[in-house]
């Protein structure tokens, strides 16, 4: 492309340009940036409407459902192992697992070594929380990862009554 096929972009052009490469800034701020000397533009009075900015502060109707699909603690658990982690923790942690309370939405994490370890920290959090609570764990809802699926594992739930 030649210097002579390039068009100039007018003022218009270049400030819509800017507002999104600035990240949809707001029409004061972009003025502010003139001002200050940041940003050379001559007009920003006269700024169509962003069709993105638009799109982006639409409203959706509010959502309809129940925030919390258990009536009581312990009624639905959820849970996850994460890891391999890039940096090991203090004594060779490398994975980490998680435990919430659909109810009360309290949180629990336990460290771990291994991800064959992740049965034995369930049965600690189990033991723990229905201690604590005299209730017991009726459903547990995971990613039906490798280490949800085995045999020791869906037996366990079995025994205990646990769905999951």
């Amino acid at each position: 492309m030649t210097a002579q096929n390039k068009r100039k972009l007018d003022n218009l052009e270049n400030a819509q340009i800017w507002h999104a490469r600035l990240g949809h800034i707001f029409q004061d701020r972009m003025k502010r940036l003139v001002d200050s000397k940041s940003l050379k533009l001559d007009n920003l009075d006269n700024l169509p409407v962003c069709e993105s900015c638009l799109k982006g502060k639409m409203t959706r109707k509010p959502f309809v459902g129940q925030s919390t699909l258990a009536n009581g603690l312990l009624d639905l658990i959820y849970t996850n192992v994460f890891g391999p982690l890039n940096t090991q923790a203090r004594r060779g942690f490398s994975y980490f697992r998680t435990f919430t309370d659909d109810h009360s939405r309290y949180g629990y994490v336990y460290l771990i070594r291994y991800k064959s370890k992740a049965f034995v920290r369930f049965k600690e959090f189990r033991l723990e929380v229905e201690n604590q609570t005299g209730r017991k764990i009726k459903t547990l809802q995971s990613d039906r990862g490798g280490e949800y699926l085995s045999v020791e594992f869906i037996d366990y739930l079995k025994e205990n009554s646990i769905v999951s």
